[in-house]
């Protein structure tokens, strides 16, 4: 199916006041993980008010609009309604939820992370209805909750719809990107023997056996990616089960950030930590007594309709090569769209994306902004770049039906 650029053009213009208007409206209004309700009903009726075929929300509350188009590939666009903590609010230039344009750019939290991605792909799906073309197959635009603390929304999407290839409009300056490190999060436990610090040779102080396993921590070897890079591992939180100070506590934990290559499976990562507690606590006396474990750790969610589900903390990894079909046609879209062609890139943090290559949907990323913006107080997306991504995600949602024929 042929699509004149100049009728997509004309389209997004005439869009871009609505597509401003919108996004200002998601970001002044709050919507932390579980706390989506309202945002969802905003962008419930926006899809509504363009004309989409069917909108309605599932019982995660998940909002999902369909185009619907003829019996070839079906297409999803990906983006969550959920954001990050504001922080401090007086360490931000401008009011965090006001909106505000300065110099040609958005302000506010989730302006980027991504609330600005999200109206640029429910208009682009639109712009079919606006310029009368009949996409190839249906276009299904997902808005989904809680991507900011386990996935849960797109996790549930990925069970039930078998799209044929999907856009995670994550910010990424415009620019295709096709893949990035997993994540997982791991809770290292040290139990050893209370006792008080006034005795301390009548306990096992598990400080102790934590500092033996910390400082043979850099020692790990690390797979190693041509592409995303090496995994890596951070220690983040350190906790004790002991609130007064002339304690020697009986448990403590350490909570391990691993950012994982494709190579590298959840399964590998835990035996390379047992690997290495068995290696470091032997290795000192002021370890003996002293037991450890390590798990994936896991959380229970409630959504905002009510839905409850334990979920583990991993964001998969994902690569796709640069000779893919989908990565090829998308990328081919793009040159003839933007009219330059700013290569292919990859994300240095984990999307749904990874969720969706998990479920089977081949997934390319694409979103307008500056993703380095994300999470901080320096939040703001470009308009140029919002009016730019119209375009695109239109241009994608036909490159990923061509090249899933």
């Amino acid at each position: 199916m042929t699509l004149s650029l100049d009728s997509l053009r004309s389209a997004a213009q005439v869009y871009q006041p609505a597509v401003i208007d919108f996004t200002r409206r998601l970001v002044s209004t709050p919507s932390l993980p579980g706390l989506e309700n309202e945002v969802a009903a905003i962008i419930s009726n926006e899809m509504n008010k363009l004309g989409y075929d069917e909108v309605w929300t599932d019982q995660v509350g998940n909002v999902i609009g369909k185009i619907k188009g003829g019996n070839g590939p079906s297409i999803m666009l990906n983006g969550h309604m959920d954001h990050v903590d504001t922080g401090p609010v007086e360490g931000w230039p401008y009011p965090p939820f006001s909106g505000q344009i300065v110099d040609g750019e958005l302000w506010g939290r989730a302006s980027l992370d991504m609330k600005g991605p999200v109206a640029c792909m429910i208009y682009a799906a639109a712009l079919f209805k606006q310029i009368g073309l009949k996409p190839p197959g249906d276009i299904l635009m997902t808005a989904v909750v809680m991507e900011e603390v386990s996935g849960l929304g797109t996790q549930h999407i990925a069970s039930q719809f078998n799209a044929q290839a999907a856009i995670c409009g994550e910010p990424s300056n415009n620019i295709l990107r096709r893949g990035h490190r997993g994540k997982v999060e791991l809770v290292v436990t040290f139990e050893g023997r209370s006792a008080h610090a006034s005795v301390p040779h009548l306990g096992v102080n598990p400080h102790y056996a934590a500092a033996a396993f910390l400082s043979a921590l850099p020692t790990l070897d690390l797979p190693q990616d041509e592409v995303l890079g090496a995994s890596t591992v951070t220690p983040t939180l350190y906790t004790t089960d002991q609130s007064s100070s002339n304690v020697i506590p009986s448990k403590v934990s350490l909570i391990l950030d691993w950012r994982n290559v494709p190579a590298e499976s959840p399964e590998m990562i835990i035996a390379k930590v047992k690997t290495l507690l068995g290696r470091s606590l032997a290795s000192r006396s002021q370890t003996q007594g002293c037991r450890a474990t390590v798990t994936i750790t896991d959380q229970e969610f409630t959504t905002y309709t009510g839905v409850s589900q334990l979920l583990p903390s991993i964001f998969p990894s994902f690569l796709l090569p640069e000779t893919d079909r989908f990565i090829q046609q998308a990328h081919t879209a793009l040159v003839n769209v933007l009219g330059r062609d700013d290569g292919v890139d990859i994300w240095r943090f984990a999307t749904d994306g990874g969720h969706l290559m998990k479920a089977g949907i081949p997934t390319i990323g694409f979103g307008p902004g500056d993703d380095k913006l994300a999470h901080t107080n320096q939040e703001r997306i470009p308009l140029a770049q919002m009016e730019e991504a119209v375009i695109c995600y239109a241009a994608l949602v036909l490159a990923l039906a061509e090249a899933a024929k």
